[in-house]
């Protein structure tokens, strides 16, 4: 059994009914009747209206909303966000841990804090956590592209960055880009930023 105390304390909430907790922490394959897959269910919805309020607020078109939320509800920032809490170790399971336990376990918390506090305790658990996280994360266009590339078939993108102007002491760098049969240019104050901007236009091209 976990330390349900010290676990709440990570978590930034304290349960009224800890029962709730623990049937967040029970996996199917130990208990199906009393497991969490109906709290994770319920947390799903819960973080996915959070994210997508969250987003409206930060504006932005449909579709850039849309691409924001599946980043930042997808499997592996949930799966990064239950580890950094400590969640796989607290779970209570029989067997193999397949990846997918590992971010359904924070939707199961998720929904259970809605149960025991609201709409309220949900937001604040949501927000203090994944959203957090996802703030802090930097863009990382370059891998992101490389997935969309592989996913097309398309090859590895091909970078080619040099010094093009500037001062010494701040320089200027351009980076050419061939990916999917087309070519991108940008520039930056570094050889990573200017391929940084030009994977984001990349990606902006070729997801229209």
């Amino acid at each position: 059994m976990p330390d349900l105390a010290a676990l709440q304390k990570k978590l930034g909430y304290k349960f009224k009914d800890e029962n709730l907790l623990k049937r967040a922490l029970t996996h199917s394959s130990v208990s199906h009747d009393n497991c969490n897959e109906q709290l994770e269910f319920l947390g799903d919805s819960v973080i996915q209206l959070v994210v997508t309020y969250y987003l409206y607020l930060s504006g932005g078109d449909e579709g850039e909303m849309t691409a924001a939320r599946q980043k930042i509800v997808s499997h592996a920032p949930l799966k990064q966000v239950s580890q950094s809490l400590g969640l796989p170790e607290a779970l209570s399971y029989s067997g193999t841990l397949g990846s997918k336990a590992l971010s359904s376990v924070y939707e199961a918390v998720a929904g259970a804090i809605y149960c025991d506090g609201g709409m309220t305790a949900a937001e604040k658990f949501i927000k203090g956590t994944l959203i957090a996280m996802h703030a802090q994360a930097p863009e990382n266009y370059k891998g992101e592209l490389q997935e969309f590339a592989q996913g097309k078939k398309g090859g590895l993108p091909s970078y080619k960055t040099k010094q093009c102007g500037g001062e010494p002491h701040s320089p200027e760098f351009c980076c050419e880009l061939t990916v999917c049969g087309q070519t991108f240019t940008a520039s930056g104050a570094s050889k990573a930023k200017a391929e940084q901007r030009a994977a984001k236009s990349a990606l902006e091209y070729l997801k229209k």
